[in-house]
């Protein structure tokens, strides 16, 4: 059933008119529901490497970074205003980080930013 027909259909049930092969809605979304089935497919570990990414590697290490930054900052209960501080970075800069805009941060400078907040949790 293409997306017009089902769309007429709705409209028609919704009218309480049955059209077509369907006598009731329920019927008629379970056919919809059957077939838009999505094609799931098992990933790899990375993401990044799945989605053709070429810097598969460096994302997928940028992001383990980031998550383990965010989950100190949690951990620590900081607010985003302090974290940023102790950081050395701007409250949205830091929001724009956690937030999974982080490709253009280098490992290194990611990797110094974690290492501070394990500092200050000593």
């Amino acid at each position: 059933m293409g997306r017009k027909e089902t769309e007429e259909a709705i409209a028609d049930s919704r009218a309480g008119r049955v059209s077509g092969r369907f006598a009731t809605v329920a019927e008629l979304l379970a056919d919809l529901n059957a077939d838009d089935t999505p094609n799931i497919q098992q990933g790899s570990a990375n993401v990044y490497a799945d989605l053709g990414y070429p810097d598969a590697g460096e994302m997928l290490v940028k992001t383990r970074l980031v998550t383990k930054i965010g989950e100190a900052i949690k951990a620590q209960q900081l607010s985003t205003e302090q974290a940023a501080t102790l950081l050395g970075l701007t409250p949205a800069a830091l929001h724009e980080l956690l937030t999974g805009r982080f490709r253009s941060q280098s490992v290194n400078d990611l990797e110094r930013l974690a290492s501070m907040l394990d500092e200050a949790s000593r």
